[in-house]
């Protein structure tokens, strides 16, 4: 019993808990300013989303052929500007998230008392640099969306319906959430092999651990595609097939270029 205690009480001082103690710990004291991060994006989304959705809905190459866009309720483009804006302030809370944990990550034997703002300028430098990839990647998958899932997608349903013999209408709400949901979980898609090297540069978990359990997240990949896409399988497919091939890049990426000590 006695040893069991004491592996336990080991194991919590570990490096890698010790990091996610101070990680979990720094978020409380972040929580308010997070809020106010969020309230700030939602602000200033919501004129900039009503420009977007304009554009959004001049995009008349995207609507496929024999496909009509309706309006059902007047309160729609204000629901679907709120709803944008919300998604902005979101992203600019996930950015700041990305921003701390690039920083903390390879600090893990660093004295209890030093705090996160004070940690050493290469912290710095991985903030900046991880954000600056962050940001590379999410448009990345945005023209991934936009150019190839989006297209091929409406193609496809488009020809299904029409198979049937049926006319294509879309609820305006419906379609900007289509387009809306694709482009922003491929954007979030992308982000996994920063989170992959994040976890392994900064030495949360070892390579063996990632490639031990890659079945188990190759399915989680396909869960989080799932719940990222609309509900249908081919687009749960080209959602979660990015993600797989990213991480295996990521891991590619961790192998050939050496991490410094």
């Amino acid at each position: 019993m006695m040893s069991e205690r004491l592996d336990l009480e080991h194991l919590m001082d570990a490096p890698r808990i010790r990091l996610f103690r101070r990680f979990g710990e720094h978020l409380r004291t972040r929580v308010r300013g997070l809020a106010i991060l969020f309230t700030f994006g939602f602000i200033i989304g919501y004129p900039l989303a009503g420009i977007a959705l304009e554009w959004m809905i001049d995009q008349t190459s995207m609507i496929p052929d024999d496909t009509t866009i309706i309006v059902l309720q007047p309160l729609e483009l204000v629901l679907l500007r709120l709803q944008v804006a919300g998604y902005l302030g979101i992203a600019l809370v996930v950015m700041a998230l990305i921003w701390d944990a690039a920083r903390l990550a390879g600090n893990a034997n660093l004295p209890e008392e030093v705090e996160l703002p004070s940690l050493p300028k290469g912290a710095l430098f991985r903030g900046i640099f991880a954000l600056s990839i962050s940001i590379g990647l999410a448009v990345l998958g945005l023209i991934y969306a936009w150019d190839v899932l989006i297209p091929f997608l409406l193609e496809y349903l488009q020809d299904d319906a029409a198979s049937a013999g049926l006319e294509s209408t879309w609820h305006l709400q419906a379609w900007i959430g289509f387009l809306l949901s694709l482009a922003l979980g491929s954007a979030l898609a992308f982000q996994v092999p920063l989170a992959v090297l994040v976890v392994l540069r900064g030495g949360l978990v070892e390579r063996e651990m990632l490639t031990h359990y890659r079945r188990h997240l190759w399915f989680t990949s396909i869960v989080v595609g799932a719940m990222l896409s609309p509900p249908d399988p081919l687009s749960l497919a080209l959602i979660a097939a990015p993600m797989i091939v990213l991480f295996e890049v990521a891991l590619l990426i961790d192998a050939i270029i050496p991490q410094k000590n």
